[in-house]
């Protein structure tokens, strides 16, 4: 067990720096070079999206089968992470 915590510590780690690579990357490149990361990355958020829900399923009656209520907490966290950060125009 001790192993498992160790793992998924340095992956945590692994995927945080990643990520800020990321927002730097965005905040500081050129138009051309956000796009050609935007364009990289685009498929791996969205694979690791669906790896997440793959082990979130819904059962028969609509529970997740992790979460084990009516409502699954990782799905509400994607859809709540999905929506824009501004109203349009603003």
């Amino acid at each position: 067990m001790v192993a498992d915590t160790r793992t998924a510590l340095v992956l945590d780690n692994n995927v945080r720096t990643h990520l800020a690579m990321l927002l730097t990357g965005t905040q500081c490149g050129s138009d051309s070079q956000v796009l050609s990361l935007a364009r990289m990355e685009t498929h791996r958020r969205v694979c690791a999206v669906l790896a997440a829900l793959r082990d979130h399923a819904l059962d028969t009656s609509g529970r997740c089968t992790v979460c084990g209520g009516q409502t699954c907490c990782l799905r509400t966290e994607i859809s709540h992470s999905l929506l824009p950060v501004r109203a349009p125009g603003g």
